[in-house]
């Protein structure tokens, strides 16, 4: 199974976002979101690359992100829900 809908939820994008972002058609999106239709090479890499992760994650071949990974997903989660350095320190 791949992370394509967790990836687009924990960024907060709708489907809608992720067509104007990255120009792929909503329901396309969709497909590849729910293993309907399978994502050539090129588009898992632009994929990848767009959610700051690598190809494998994306596609669910293992169940963990590198260090740069995780910390790239962490500050855009951070950003997202205005989230500063010093609250996440104070919180931990």
């Amino acid at each position: 199974m791949n992370r394509l809908k967790e990836m687009r939820e924990v960024r907060g994008y709708t489907l809608d976002d992720v067509e104007g972002l990255m120009g792929i058609k909503r329901g396309t999106y969709s497909n590849y979101e729910n293993g309907n239709t399978e994502p050539k090479l090129k588009t898992w890499q632009k994929l990848a690359d767009f959610y700051g992760v690598s190809v494998p994650y994306l596609q669910g071949r293992y169940d963990h992100l590198t260090k740069k990974e995780a910390l790239r997903v962490i500050h855009e989660v951070m950003t997202v829900c205005g989230i500063s350095k010093e609250e996440l320190k104070d919180r931990l």
